[in-house]
């Protein structure tokens, strides 16, 4: 399984977004964009609020797909609204995206669920822990890799700081506070190689 995730960008050492696809009782199919967490071997797990869709889905059926994509319309429609049916292949017992550059079978062995105070969100709804065992990984297109969301945050730091020296003192503190929120969301959730870069970039900061 590890050499197939590989081939996609995953790895035990980030965390990945991607677009999960279920089904209910009804044939309805249903896309969410939600992290993903790859643990080793056929292990992996995500974090879903109470009261999601996706999530109703998973706990009656213990069964989604973990869609690869970077396409920002699939992404856009599955947060804002609801992902058309046109976007789904023609599979009645299980929803994949068709444009899907690989995608990920994984039936569900443990939901566990996890109060405000035990999570890094502040936010009264209750969140779940969804633990899963790969069945299945189909790879389409070896080119479309797993997104991290490191990477835009170095990108952004790094645009910024070609303008850093140029700017006004309130501009240059306005890019300081996104090194400063783009370092905490890169430790956790970035690989070794966003978070060294993401140290260079702190320095120069600094020096500057």
């Amino acid at each position: 399984m590890n050499e197939k995730l590989e081939q996609i960008g995953i790895r035990t050492d980030a965390r990945y977004e991607c677009i999960y696809t279920t089904i209910d009782d009804k044939g309805n199919k249903n896309s969410a964009a939600i992290g993903l967490k790859y643990f080793g071997e056929d292990n992996i797990g995500c974090r879903i609020f109470e009261g999601s869709k996706t999530l109703e889905n998973i706990q009656k059926t213990k069964r989604y797909v973990v869609n690869i994509t970077q396409d920002p319309m699939i992404f856009t429609k599955s947060t804002i609204g609801k992902l058309p049916e046109e976007y789904y292949t023609d599979d009645k017992e299980i929803a994949i995206l068709k444009d899907a550059g690989s995608y990920i079978v994984v039936d569900v062995v443990d939901i566990n669920e996890q109060k405000p105070e035990n999570t890094p969100i502040d936010n009264d709804q209750s969140i779940f822990m969804i633990k899963g065992k790969i069945q299945e990984i189909v790879i389409k297109d070896e080119s479309i890799k797993a997104f991290n969301r490191g990477l835009s945050g170095i990108i952004e730091c790094l645009v910024n700081f070609s303008r850093y020296k140029i700017v006004d003192d309130e501009k240059r503190a306005e890019y300081m506070d996104r090194v400063i929120e783009n370092n905490r969301m890169i430790q956790r959730i970035g690989d070794g190689k966003t978070k060294e870069s993401m140290e260079i970039i702190k320095k120069e900061y600094e020096k500057n």
